[in-house]
This record gives C-alpha cells, sequence and structure tokens, in this order.
C-alpha cells in the first residue's frame, strides 16, 4: 500500500472512529438514567445530553450492497444518533477519496497523460454525484454551501439568506464552467491559450455578479479588499521593515491605486499580462521609493518563498550568507528578464505586429538553461542538487 494509500485509510479510520465515540456518547444517553441535582458534584455543572425516547428504524445494508449504499446507510444512522452534518461531510470524504486513490492506481498505470487527465476529470466531474448520494439532498446542500461560500469570499461579510443562495448559484455556475473548460482541453476542442481567456472572462463575470448584488463596498470587504483588512494585511506584510507611519500610509495608497488599477482591466485582453506587469512594476517603484533600497530589498527577500528557504537551511545546504544572496539575485535577475522578455513580445503582439513565438520560447528555454548552469558551476553539483531537490529553481523552460 502506497504511503498516500496508507494515509488516506488512516484518516478514514480517525473519522470513523470520531463520528463513532459521538454516536456511541449520544446512544449511551438513551439509556443512561438522568442525574437529580443532589447526586451531581457541586463543583461542577452538569449538562444535559438529549435523550432519544425511541431507536431510529433504518435500513441496514448487507455485505454485498455496493460501497456507496453501505457509506449511505452507515451516515444514515449516524445522523439519526445526532453527528453534525460536517463531521459526516469528512467522512463521506475521507471514504470517497481512499475509493478513488485505489481506483486511480489501478487503473492509471500505463496510460497516456492525456489519458490520466480525462480520468482524473471524470473523477472531478463525479465529485457533487458522489457526495449527494452520501449525504442525501439536504445534507449535501448545506455542505457543500459552506464550501462554496468560503471559496467565494475571503474576507468577512454579513449576508442574507437570499444573497447566500445567489452567491451559492454564482460559484456552482463558475465551478460548471471550469469544468467545462477542463473537458475542452482535454477533448482537444480549445487549445491552452483559448481556455486561459474563457477563465478569465468566466471570473470576471463572477466578479461582476458579485459585486452587482452586494455593491461595491461589500464586495470588497467580502474579497478582504476594503480598507480594514487592506490595512491589516498591510502591517503584517511589513513588520520586517517596520515602516514609520507616514511610510506605511504612503504604501497604503500605493497598494490600494494597485488593487483599483487591477479591478478595471479587461482579462481578455491580448496584452493582459503585460497590463499586470506593468503595474506590479510601479507599485515596485514606488515602495522602493518610500522605504529606500536597502528596506526594499531586505522586503523583497522576506516575501520571498525560496529565500527563507534557503536561510533556514543554509547550514545543510552547505551555503552561507553571501552564497544565499548571489542565488536570490541570480533567480531574481532571471525572473525579471523572462517576465519583461515575455510582456515585450505580447505587447508587439497586441500591436499588430508578427511574433514568433517559437524563437521567442527557444530563447526563454536557452536563456533558463544558462541561468541553471551558472548557478550549478557556483554552488557545486552537491548543493545544487539538494536546492534542486526543494524546489528552490524554478525555470519555466
Amino acid at each position: 500500500m502506497s504511503r498516500k494509500l496508507r494515509h488516506h485509510a488512516s484518516l478514514v479510520l480517525n473519522v470513523v472512529l470520531t463520528v463513532m465515540a459521538v454516536a456511541l456518547a449520544l446512544h449511551k444517553s438513551e439509556y443512561a438514567p438522568a442525574t437529580s441535582a443532589r447526586e451531581a458534584s457541586p463543583e461542577k455543572t452538569t449538562i444535559e445530553t438529549p435523550v432519544f425516547t425511541t431507536k431510529p428504524d433504518l435500513r441496514r445494508y448487507t455485505d454485498s450492497a455496493s460501497a456507496s449504499d453501505r457509506l449511505r446507510g452507515l451516515i444514515d444512522q449516524l445522523r439519526a444518533a445526532g453527528v453534525p452534518n460536517d463531521v459526516l461531510a469528512r467522512l463521506a470524504q475521507a471514504d470517497l477519496d481512499e475509493r478513488w486513490e485505489a481506483r486511480f492506481w489501478e487503473e492509471s498505470r500505463g496510460l497516456s497523460p492525456d489519458k490520466v487527465s480525462a480520468l482524473q476529470l471524470e473523477h472531478d466531474m463525479g465529485k457533487d454525484a458522489q457526495m449527494r448520494a452520501a449525504l442525501g439532498e439536504e445534507g449535501f446542500k448545506q455542505w457543500d454551501s459552506t464550501n462554496m461560500l468560503k471559496e467565494a469570499m475571503s474576507g468577512k461579510t454579513q449576508l442574507t439568506t437570499s444573497e447566500a443562495d445567489a452567491i451559492y448559484d454564482f460559484k456552482k455556475k463558475l465551478q460548471q464552467r471550469q469544468l467545462e473548460l477542463e473537458q475542452a482541453g482535454v477533448n482537444g476542442t480549445m487549445d491552452e491559450a483559448q481556455i486561459t481567456d474563457a477563465s478569465d472572462k468566466a471570473y470576471s463575470e463572477f466578479n461582476q455578479q458579485m459585486k452587482s448584488l452586494l455593491g461595491d463596498e461589500r464586495y470588497a470587504q467580502s474579497q478582504g479588499l476594503d480598507a480594514g483588512t487592506a490595512a491589516a494585511n498591510l502591517k503584517q506584510d511589513l513588520a520586517s521593515v517596520s515602516p514609520s507611519d507616514t511610510q506605511f500610509q504612503d504604501l497604503l495608497k500605493a497598494q490600494q491605486q494597485l488593487n483599483d488599477a487591477r479591478s478595471a482591466l479587461d482579462p481578455s485582453s491580448p496584452d493582459y499580462a503585460a497590463q499586470l506587469q506593468a503595474l506590479d512594476d510601479a507599485r515596485n517603484q514606488e515602495y522602493q521609493s518610500v522605504l529606500g533600497t536597502n528596506a526594499f530589498n531586505t522586503l523583497q527577500k522576506q516575501q520571498d518563498n525560496g529565500y527563507t528557504q534557503m536561510k533556514k537551511y543554509e547550514n545543510i545546504w552547505g551555503l552561507d550568507d553571501n552564497k544565499v544572496d548571489g542565488v536570490y539575485n541570480a533567480i531574481q535577475y532571471y525572473q525579471k528578464t523572462a517576465q519583461d522578455y515575455q510582456a515585450q513580445a505580447q505587447a508587439s503582439e497586441a500591436q499588430g505586429q508578427s511574433v514568433d513565438w517559437g524563437v521567442v520560447n527557444k530563447n526563454l528555454q536557452q536563456f533558463a538553461q544558462q541561468t541553471q548552469q551558472s548557478l550549478q558551476n557556483y554552488l557545486g553539483q552537491d548543493t545544487f542538487n539538494k536546492m534542486q531537490r526543494n524546489g528552490i529553481f524554478q525555470f519555466n523552460q
């Protein structure tokens, strides 16, 4: 059994033990005599446990029943015993994940990458139906609504019942569109550029629906983009450079302007990526102007996952501070140069000029290989291999 499969089996077992413990406690209360106030310890507060006056008359499934029927039977029994729906959903999800992984490893062996993608997509498209079969319509809607609203809103916003229902519908339509686009990619009826454009358009429409429903202010709050949340997040991000109050207000203004400008962009525009890059560059220039070069560079490093990893493991990777900075600067140079080169090509194409993307990609690949070879020579093979295995070098060739 693979490590991942053992993990799922353990997860299922843990969830089953949890719900069975809850069910046992509730079931025990059905027969336990009520404790009088005089019998209770005066130092402790007694909490009444719900008492079931009748046992649930539920359908039992034999070993010959399908796995999905047995799961539904177990969940019905636990629900009748008072186990909360979110716990039941975790049990169902763990069981379905375990069975899917066993099936995937069995059926994917020897398949081409396209057929593996098709197999995975088949599973993804059937998830809702499987969870609905396990939890029932009402239980599924309750569980799914909670998940969809969490995905739709990163900030805290009070919603009416009708607003929550509308956002759930918006999110389900977006989810369905994403699956359709994945299907188009697997079938070869749309290329990657078309899928990206269609996906950006679907997200844009979803965000517009959210704004129309909630209004600009509540929409910003729902996405964690309101002034209070933005200020709190920025203060946390800037903790390593300790800006003054005046500097903080200037940086907050720059970040708000960036967010507003990003929202105004059209994701379907052919030079959308170049426009995003230009906005990020302008924001970074403003940050550097406010903080000064040294503090800005410190901030950039602290927010870079690769840099923080190198600092954390520099001893076991055979690095020192100079080498960490050298590798960080080389990666930053590679990323900035590659992004600028791609942005220039996209901007040229958007202006109607002919761009040979085969040549562009070949040049990018050569640049990545040259950078990788330089780092390998600088670090030595052993250190380079350790860092590469830990995902420090992300060269998009």
